[in-house]
């Protein structure tokens, strides 16, 4: 499965970085003046129907143009193949009919500028709405560029500054949207008020823009597919930087969120939320090298989201890559019921949650403060390779078939290995300064701990519970306070090829310690124990084989055990 979603992660980074669905018209046309047509830049009265008219007389290829100056309108509706290019303002009337956003009433009677089944054109435009800035209604191949909207911002239920609903091939570029909407007040209420919403969509691009201080989502995606999201700032809105919602058409796919700054926005930086009953549904997407910092709060107070990077609820095939996070409020990544995620070359300064069930997770080469496991987690598979990690949170419970842990380093190492599954922590560099064990094995089968470097500064390094199984300890580097390896009867325990040193000033500084040792092998280790005290000791009766040890400080005494081996 592995080799499918890194196959998977170099098709995404061909894609194009912007305008995949760039449009103009299809044949050159003339600039017309609509001051040579009647039109008046700086009156009170109502332009629309002078406007309108310059629209509706054009030619395609034909571009309207509106010299400086201010237009008063109620809505201008678009034409095929006639853009729109205005160096003045085009704000509503005061006759144009105010409305409300509802769930059940998505669109206003009077939006700025409305494209019904129309296509093939260009807009550039300064406007100032008290509805939608650009309503799209089943059009294409539809650009925006160069230009600027401002919505109402003392409106509590406010209209989108973009709203695209069945349309393909929509483009926005080097534009502002901003101001659609109250600010939000509440941590745990919003209203409405979205910079740019695209639902039922698809080929849909963004980029280069700033969106911002709207009341709910800067951007909004809805039942739509192949959306690029390319170097715009995103900040200050009441909601997500980004959010992604799901319908019942299953179309949701092809996602690219990319060289994005998401800035102290309310919720998430990324929230891709899928609440349908349906397994874990494969969205093919990218998100890469964006920059957040702050998201998550209102007025300083923290807010029920705010991950850093992305929150991903029960997806699959998102690939998340060299993305920075500061200061947000919840985890860098929040996993909830997925399916196949990969995290690459991440930095974040909180942590990764994972809840619910998983088929694969592989992180690799990313730093974060911590990896969460939640107590309900039930995965497949988990691969943590090569990251600067502070900690690793497993409670008693989790379930994780197959668990590898590999060349990452721990500043904070504390493992509680409790769980159902195949566990290896193999090659890494584990720190614990904490009077807890660095490893705690109590239920872990056939749990292999290899070729780490573990310092455990003021506790065991590890201990093994009775109920533990078959677990082996082989080619370790082990320097601890207190026993460093304690075994409590587990079964079948193998220790081989360790080097092991005490440090001195705990209750009990033995290397190796085994109560009750039930089929014990020791084999090839190396301890530096405490000058003239027992650095390896068994306690009770037993069974054990002991081969090829080295006593470097310290005594041995295996007291009634059943000793084999040389």
């Amino acid at each position: 499965m592995i080799r499918n979603i890194q196959f998977f992660f170099l098709m995404l980074l061909a894609l194009p970085l912007a305008g995949f669905c760039q449009s103009d018209s299809l044949k050159p046309g003339k600039k017309i003046n609509v001051l040579d047509k009647g039109v008046l830049a700086a009156s009170e009265n109502d332009q629309t129907d002078a406007i309108q008219g310059v629209i509706d007389q054009a030619r395609e290829g034909d571009t309207v143009f509106l010299p400086k100056g201010t237009y008063l309108v109620r809505t201008i509706l678009l034409k095929s193949g006639v853009n729109i290019q205005s160096e003045g303002t085009i704000k509503h009337h005061e006759s144009a009919k105010d409305g409300q956003y509802s769930i059940e009433k998505q669109n206003s009677p009077n939006p700025l500028i409305l494209g019904q089944e129309v296509r093939n054109i260009s807009i550039s435009l300064k406007g100032e709405s008290k509805n939608e800035g650009i309503y799209l209604l089943k059009s294409h191949q539809i650009r925006i560029y160069d230009s600027e909207l401002t919505g109402d911002s003392t409106k509590l239920r406010a209209y989108p500054g973009i709203m695209t609903f069945q349309c393909s091939g929509v483009e926005i570029a080097n534009s502002k949207i901003h101001h659609f909407g109250m600010p939000r007040a509440e941590t745990h209420s919003y209203q409405p008020g979205t910079g740019v919403r695209i639902l039922s969509s698809n080929t849909v691009s963004i980029h280069d823009s700033e969106v911002y201080q709207n009341g709910e989502n800067g951007v909004f995606i809805h039942g739509s597919r192949k959306v690029e999201v390319l170097n715009n700032v995103i900040h200050h809105n009441g909601m997500s930087g980004i959010q992604v919602a799901f319908g019942d058409s299953g179309k949701e796919k092809d996602y690219y969120f990319s060289h994005n700054v998401l800035d102290e926005n309310a919720s998430d930086a990324i929230d891709i939320n899928n609440r349908s009953k349906e397994k874990a549904k494969d969205i093919a997407c990218l998100i890469t090298e964006n920059i957040t910092c702050g998201n998550g709060f209102v007025k300083g107070e923290s807010t029920p989201d705010g991950s850093g990077i992305a929150t991903l609820i029960n997806v699959s095939n998102v690939l998340i890559y060299k993305n920075e996070a500061y200061r947000n409020n919840r985890p860098a990544i929040y996993v909830e019921s997925c399916g196949v995620i990969l995290g690459k070359g991440n930095w974040a300064d909180n942590q990764v949650e994972i809840t619910l069930d998983l088929d694969e997770l592989v992180l690799e080469e990313n730093r974060f403060s911590s990896i969460n496991l939640i107590a309900n987690t039930k995965a497949q598979k988990i691969h943590l390779k090569s990251n600067e990690l502070g900690s690793l949170s497993l409670p008693n419970g989790i379930q994780v078939e197959e668990f590898i842990v590999e060349n990452n380093s721990f500043s904070h190492g504390n493992f509680n290995l409790n769980l159902e599954g195949k566990v290896e922590l193999i090659g890494n560099k584990i720190e614990n300064s904490s009077k807890n064990p660095t490893i705690l094995i109590t239920k872990a089968d056939n749990a292999r701990i290899e070729n780490n470097e573990i310092l455990s500064q003021n506790s065991s390094a590890v201990i093994l519970r009775k109920t533990a199984k078959n677990v082996q300890i082989i080619g370790n580097q082990i320097k601890s306070f207190n026993t460093a390896i304690f075994d409590d009867n587990s079964k079948e325990l193998v220790v081989k090829n360790n080097k092991v040193t005490s440090i001195a000033g705990g209750k009990e500084n033995q290397a190796f310690r085994s109560h009750y040792p039930d089929n014990l092998i020791l084999e090839g280790n190396e301890y530096r124990g405490i000058a003239n005290t027992e650095t390896v000791l068994f306690v009770g009766k037993g069974k054990a084989s002991v081969s090829n040890e080295k006593m470097v400080t310290g005594t041995a005494n295996y007291g009634v055990v059943d000793i084999s081996g040389n």
